[in-house]
């Protein structure tokens, strides 16, 4: 695990949760050039790093993500932010649609959920924090757009959702490329979703389904 931050005191915060669940921190970096040289030269599993560090404080650690996204695309990267800036986790995972997790600093409050995390990203998943789910999807009605799918569409969202691509979908369900290119145009149709990162709106729009309905069996 190596860690970018410029606040001490919030990168030793993360390594006293991270060592709790078990991780090894093996290196801190304190801007976004330091951490894409320590990820180049001993790739670790995850990369956790702030979103806005020095020199300009504005997106440096979002550009390392997609920086590191084409030179160790096998990292798994958590940015985390100060900042609810739906626009911002949009393009991230626009770039990077998988082993990827995009958190409010103010909502990773224990070292468990900050471990639920980690463990999504680094199986291929994606963790995008609740407020700026709501945010992206807000006033709609996820579940009922949701339950309009076909079982064989809601299977392929699944799929996606977990970070494979069409061809990895089509060879998981054992289909052509093109079958799975025809579902996720009409799922998209279906879920009235606005042009631009369609996908990753149906597949915030899942989670945000997935996390109703385990609320609701509680």
């Amino acid at each position: 695990m190596i860690i970018a931050d410029d606040h001490p005191a919030f990168v030793e915060g993360l390594r006293f949760w991270l060592t709790e669940i078990g991780i090894d921190v093996v290196g801190a970096a304190r801007n976004a050039d330091e951490l894409i040289a320590l990820v180049r030269a001993d790739p670790p599993d995850v990369a956790i790093t702030d979103i806005s560090m020095p020199p300009g404080f504005d997106d440096e650690g979002l550009r390392a993500a997609e920086t590191l996204t084409a030179v160790q695309p096998d990292v798994a990267v958590l940015v985390l932010s100060a900042y609810r800036e739906p626009e911002w986790a949009t393009r991230l995972l626009h770039r990077r649609p998988s082993r990827v997790g995009y958190l409010l600093k103010h909502n990773v409050t224990d070292a468990a959920r900050l471990g639920e995390a980690l463990e999504r990203i680094t199986q291929g998943g994606v963790a995008i924090d609740p407020e700026i789910v709501a945010d992206l999807v807000a006033r709609r009605s996820v579940t009922a757009a949701l339950e309009s799918l076909t079982d064989r569409e809601q299977l392929v969202l699944t799929h996606a959702a977990q970070g494979r691509s069409n061809r990895g979908i089509a060879t998981v369900l054992g289909i052509a490329e093109r079958t799975v290119e025809n579902h996720i145009t009409r799922l998209f149709q279906k879920l009235d979703l606005p042009d631009g990162n369609q996908r990753v709106l149906a597949i915030l729009e899942w989670q945000k389904a997935q996390g109703q309905r385990a609320h609701g069996s509680r």
